[in-house]
C-alpha cells in the first residue's frame, strides 16, 4: 500500500510504504528492526541515494563536456559509506585528517579525492601530498606557502585549485553562508591572481581548477549562478595568462526540504540549469576552446531523504492547555541540527502513520539540556511509552555532528539496499567512551 497524499511522501525515503497499517522500508518493517536491534538507530535507504545520484546525473548531461559528481563527506562518511560512494563512481570531498584516513582505508581511489578545509594542517597537507590526493583545494596564500615548503623534488607535480570567495551572500541560515566577503573561506579575486602566480613560478605545483562553494539549504539557483559566471569570468582571464583550467567547480549547496512548509526543490531540473547556465556561460566567455570537467559537489540533496532516525517513546507528560511533551531516547546529542539551526522536522509514530492527530505535542530528547529539542511543535496522534517515533529526512548532518555529551552512546546505522539489512557501525558502548583514556595509577594514602 502507497502512502496517503496527506502524508509528506517527499520527505520519506522512495521505498517507504504502509503494510497493516504500519511504516515499512524495503520491505521492513520498521517497528521489527527495532525490536531486534534497540532504540535509537539510524537507517538508511539505498534505493533513495541511488535514485538522488541519478537525478544529478541526469542533469548533469546538459553540459557538453565531461562531469564528475563528488561527494560531500561532511553530511555523513564511515568507512563502509566510502565503499559505497567508490562502487558508485562518485568522487568525494574531504576536509579533515579523519576523512581522509577514513576513505584511504576503505581503499577509495585517491585520484578521485578532493581535500578541502579553511586551515588545513602541515600534517594534512603532507599526508594528502605522500598519498597523492587528486586535488588540493587552496583555501588561502598561507595554505599555499605550507605546500610550497612541503613539495619536494620528490613529489610529482601537486594538482591545485582555487577556492574563490565571490562575495555572494546566499539565502540562508547565516552559519551556512560561506561565500560572502566576511566568511572565513576563500580567496579574493586579488588573492587568487597572486595565488595564480606564485603557482606559476613553482615547477612543483600545477593549476588544474577553479571552485567555489556559497553555502547550503539554498534554494534559490540566482547566487548560484551568479558565483559559477564569476568561476567562469576568472577562468578566462587566468587562461589569458597562460592557465588552463581543467576543472569547474560550483560547488554544492542545494537545498532538501525537512518539513512538508519547506520549499521542495526537484534535482533534475535544478542540475539540468545549473550546467546549462555554466555551459552557455563558458562559450560567452570562451568561445569554442575546450569545456573543463564539469563537478559538483552535492552532500546533503544527495544522503538527507535516505535517512531515517527511530526512537523509543519513554516519559510523556502534559502541559496546563493540553500540549504534550514526548520524550524519547535520542535528541541533540545525535541529531543537534534543530538546536543549531533551528531546523524544522516531521515525524509520525511508525504502528500508525496516517493515525489522526491528538493535537500538539513537544518531541524532546534525554539530555540535562533544555535545548534538546527534535520538534518543538508537532501534531501527532496519542502516543504511550514504547511507540516508535519515526524521523525522515535523517541522512545528513546528524551523525557526523554527534557528540558524547551526557556521555550519551551513538546509535547503530543499518543500511537498507534490496531487501537486505546490513550493519554499517555498531552501537556505540560505554567502553568506547574511556577508550582514549589514561587512568591514574592506583595510589595509597
Amino acid at each position: 500500500m502507497t502512502l496517503h497524499t496527506t502524508f509528506p511522501r517527499h520527505l520519506w525515503p522512495i521505498t517507504a510504504h504502509l503494510r497493516e497499517g504500519a511504516l515499512w522500508l524495503d520491505g521492513h518493517k520498521l517497528l521489527d528492526v527495532v525490536r531486534q536491534a534497540g532504540s535509537p538507530l539510524y537507517l538508511y535507504d539505498a534505493a533513495t541515494f541511488d535514485h538522488a545520484v541519478a537525478a544529478y546525473r541526469r542533469g548533469l548531461r546538459a553540459w557538453p563536456g565531461p562531469s564528475r559528481l563528488s561527494y560531500a563527506a561532511k553530511a555523513w562518511l564511515t568507512l563502509p559509506t566510502a565503499q559505497l560512494l567508490h562502487r558508485r563512481g562518485l568522487g568525494l570531498d574531504l576536509v579533515s585528517e579523519g576523512e581522509l584516513a577514513m576513505a584511504l582505508a576503505a581503499g577509495f581511489p585517491v585520484a578521485h579525492i578532493h581535500l578541502h578545509g579553511n586551515n588545513k594542517s602541515p600534517r594534512l597537507l603532507q599526508l594528502a601530498l605522500q598519498r597523492g590526493v587528486g586535488a588540493i583545494v587552496l583555501d588561502n596564500l598561507h595554505e599555499l606557502a605550507l605546500i610550497t615548503a612541503l613539495a619536494t623534488e620528490g613529489h610529482s607535480p601537486i594538482d591545485l585549485w582555487l577556492r574563490l570567495n565571490p562575495d555572494i551572500l546566499a539565502p540562508t541560515h547565516h552559519y551556512r553562508q560561506t561565500g560572502h566577503a566576511g566568511a572565513k573561506f576563500g580567496l579574493s579575486l586579488e588573492e587568487a591572481w597572486e595565488a595564480a602566480a606564485r603557482i606559476h613560478r613553482s615547477p612543483r605545483l600545477r593549476l588544474t581548477g577553479l571552485h567555489t562553494h556559497i553555502g547550503s539549504q539554498i534554494f534559490d539557483q540566482a547566487p548560484l549562478l551568479a558565483a559559477a559566471q564569476r568561476l567562469i569570468a576568472l577562468a578566462a582571464e587566468l587562461r589569458q595568462a597562460g592557465h588552463e583550467i581543467a576543472f569547474l567547480c560550483p560547488g554544492g549547496g542545494l537545498g532538501a526540504p525537512y518539513h512538508p512548509d519547506d520549499p521542495h526543490l526537484p534535482l533534475t531540473p535544478a542540475v539540468e540549469g545549473i550546467a546549462r547556465y555554466c555551459a552557455a556561460a563558458w562559450s560567452a566567455y570562451h568561445g569554442d576552446t575546450a569545456l573543463p570537467t564539469l563537478v559538483l559537489e552535492p552532500g546533503r540533496s544527495l544522503i538527507a531523504r535516505a535517512g531515517v532516525a527511530l526512537y523509543s517513546v519513554g516519559h510523556i507528560r502534559t502541559r496546563p492547555g493540553g500540549e504534550r511533551i514526548i520524550a524519547v531516547d535520542g535528541g541533540m546529542a545525535d541529531n543537534p541540527r534543530p538546536a543549531l539551526y533551528g531546523v524544522r522536522y516531521s515525524a509520525c509514530l511508525a504502528h500508525a502513520p496516517l493515525a489522526a492527530p491528538l493535537g500538539p505535542a513537544r518531541i524532546v530528547g534525554p539530555l540535562c539540556e533544555s535545548g534538546d529539542v527534535l520538534i518543538d511543535a508537532i501534531d501527532l496522534p496519542a502516543a504511550r511509552s514504547g511507540d516508535i517515533l519515526a524521523l525522515p529526512m535523517s541522512g545528513a548532518y546528524h551523525l557526523s555532528m554527534a557528540s558524547n555529551y551526557n556521555a550519551f552512546l551513538l546509535p547503530p546505522v543499518y543500511w537498507l539496499e534490496q531487501g537486505r539489512l546490513s550493519l554499517l557501525q555498531r552501537r556505540q558502548t560505554a567502553a568506547d567512551l574511556w577508550h582514549r583514556d589514561h587512568a591514574f595509577a592506583e595510589t595509597r594514602p
